[in-house]
Formats: structure tokens, C-alpha cells, sequence
């Protein structure tokens, strides 16, 4: 699948960590933790839950082939896994009765969208020819004309296992930072001004609006409620504390731009 036009990524990384992480390995116990998991993740399909389109890239996981599992294995449980994961995000699951409106919005303008065939949602596997940092886990551009928000294959299946749970019921923490990252990507897709992929600049300029906007309209009500949230919300509602809530943020512009920069 050819891919066209800018993406914009977020981190949603739940470890209380600062900003800046190193690549981890791949173990062989989370491997043997992925493996187990999956198990589970394919017991507890539902029937009437929203579908992602599949991604048509290879290759499978290593741990998939050391464990002579059939990589369709590993890919079709992880994509029950972000399914159900959508699916427990939907405002009008009653458990979500205190996700802000302006998050709600954004979650039924997504519904409303893929059901018109407007909006294509994918499970992303490999993510070599991107300009995905290795750290993101969403994505929204343009891929073939249509606008798309992706969710990057490896980068969810660490969200998984560092939140816990690999299937349903799943925290509330990995369902406010999911439900953060469609509300972000929701932003970037809907922005009609995206302006040149290529420029550092301008790209900063369009994260720091978002991250602001996400921030405003939905972090800092979640906040107030104590609900659970990726230390990255929080490191970023902080520094948009820190100054004022400036459209030119410069402490959320220090936070941003390792991982902007990493893109170029």
C-alpha cells in the first residue's frame, strides 16, 4: 500500500518515565507474556464490535516464528485486541459517562466517518517505510486520497503489555490514553492545514495546536476527575501550566521536538 502525505504521530506511552526513552529488546519472558496473551485476546472476541481494515504488510513478530506460531495468529489477535479496544472507547458504553464532550465528539465524528466510508482506520504491521517515530503508537495523513488514522502494530503491542491487560476488560488508564489518541488524531485529520511535511517548523507548529487543543478540551478534565493518564499527558498538561497555556509553548515545543526531529 502506497502512502502519500504527512503523519502525525503521538506517543501514548503509559510508563511514568521523563520524555525521552532508549529502545528496549525484546525478551524472551515478554515474548512468553505476548504469546500467553494472545490466548486470551482470542477468547474474548465480540460479535458486534467495530472492524479495521486489514494491513496488507508483512513481515510476522520474531516471536511468532521462534515459537512456531503462524504470524496470522499474532496478527489476528492483535487486531481483535485494538478492535475491542475501540469498541470500549464508544461513548455510549455507559462505563464512559466521564469522558469530557469535546472527547466524545471527536469519538462519534471517527464512528460516523468509517461508516460513510469516508475515514479508513488500519492496524499498521510493518512501519519501516514510514515516517513513524519508533516510540508512536497512532497516525493520521492521506493514503491514496483518503484520509486515514493508522495504529502502529509494534507500538500497540507494547501499550498492551505495559498497561497489563491483553484483552478485555482493559484498565481504565489504557482506555483514557486510547481514547487521547484517536481524540489527537481526530485533530490532525480534520486540520485542513497541514502544511509542509518536510518542514520541522511547520509540523511543530501544528503539533503544539493540537496537543494544545487535546489538552485543554479533554487532559485537563480528566485530570481534575484523577482519572489515570500516560505520564506523557501529564508531563505535557504541565508544561502548558508552566506557561500560560501560550499557543507557542515553548516548554511543550522542548517536550515535542525530540520526537519531531527524529522524523526528519
Amino acid at each position: 500500500m502506497s502512502m502519500t502525505g504527512a503523519f502525525h504521530t503521538i506517543v501514548c506511552d503509559i510508563r511514568s518515565q521523563p520524555f525521552e526513552r532508549r529502545r528496549r529488546s525484546t525478551t524472551v519472558s515478554v515474548a512468553v507474556v505476548v504469546l500467553l496473551g494472545i490466548v486470551f485476546i482470542l477468547r474474548n472476541v465480540y460479535q458486534h464490535q467495530p472492524r479495521l481494515e486489514p494491513d496488507r504488510q508483512p513481515p510476522a513478530y520474531e516471536s511468532a516464528r521462534q515459537n512456531q506460531l503462524p504470524s496470522t495468529s499474532v496478527d489476528t489477535a492483535l487486531r481483535v485486541a485494538v478492535n475491542q479496544l475501540f469498541y470500549s472507547v464508544d461513548p455510549s458504553v455507559p462505563g464512559n459517562w466521564y469522558f469530557p464532550a469535546f472527547a466524545k465528539e471527536k469519538i462519534e465524528w471517527i464512528k460516523t466517518e468509517r461508516a460513510a466510508g469516508k475515514l479508513s482506520m488500519i492496524l499498521l504491521k510493518n512501519t519501516a517505510n514510514t515516517s513513524l517515530d519508533f516510540e508512536a503508537m497512532m497516525a493520521a495523513g492521506i493514503v491514496e486520497g483518503k484520509p486515514m488514522i493508522i495504529v502502529a502494530q509494534p507500538r500497540f503491542l507494547g501499550f498492551l503489555i505495559e498497561g497489563g491487560r491483553l484483552s478485555p476488560p482493559f484498565t481504565q488508564q489504557q482506555r483514557n490514553d486510547f481514547m487521547l489518541g484517536l481524540v489527537h488524531e481526530t485533530l490532525h485529520v480534520q486540520n485542513p492545514h497541514h502544511g509542509n511535511p518536510a518542514s520541522l517548523d511547520d509540523r511543530m507548529t501544528e503539533e503544539l495546536q493540537v496537543w494544545r487543543e487535546v489538552d485543554l478540551n479533554v487532559v485537563r478534565q480528566l485530570r481534575q476527575l484523577n482519572q489515570p493518564l500516560s505520564f506523557r499527558f501529564i508531563e505535557a498538561d504541565d508544561a502548558l501550566r508552566s506557561c500560560n497555556e501560550d499557543t507557542e509553548c515553548q516548554p511543550l515545543r522542548e517536550l515535542l521536538l525530540p520526537s519531531e526531529r527524529r522524523r526528519q
